[in-house]
């Protein structure tokens, strides 16, 4: 199980392995409200799970974290790159998956190589 929790001068990331979901849209659900309890100070979320055999990820980011660069798109872009796909989406929420499950570690790592380079 792959779980960050990186606090920074600018921002949070959480960043999780979630396991199996039922489809990309548990996923974006939970992000979703992992994002809105998550308060008004800079966040960005990255979730990563298998949705039907295949690795998925969705970044969602507040309005703060927006502020200081974060952009979603970009980010799950990135993960996805990592899992064999594609992926992109808005500023605020963006999903991305591949064919590499074993690979998530790796496409939560490169989101968390992003934040860090805004941060």
């Amino acid at each position: 199980v792959k779980r960050t929790l990186l606090r920074r001068s600018l921002l949070t990331l959480i960043a999780e392995m979630i396991g199996e979901v039922g489809s990309a849209d548990d996923l974006r659900s939970l992000a979703s409200t992992v994002r809105d309890r998550a308060g008004s100070d800079p966040v960005v979320v990255a979730l990563a799970a298998v949705a039907g055999g295949k690795p998925a990820v969705l970044v969602a980011t507040n309005e703060a974290a927006r502020e200081v660069g974060a952009k979603a798109g970009a980010l799950a872009r990135a993960a996805a790159a990592a899992l064999g796909g594609g992926g992109g989406g808005k500023d605020d929420m963006a999903q991305g998956g591949g064919t590499e499950v074993g690979a998530i570690p790796a496409a939560l790592d490169a989101v968390a190589a992003a934040v860090t380079g805004l941060a």
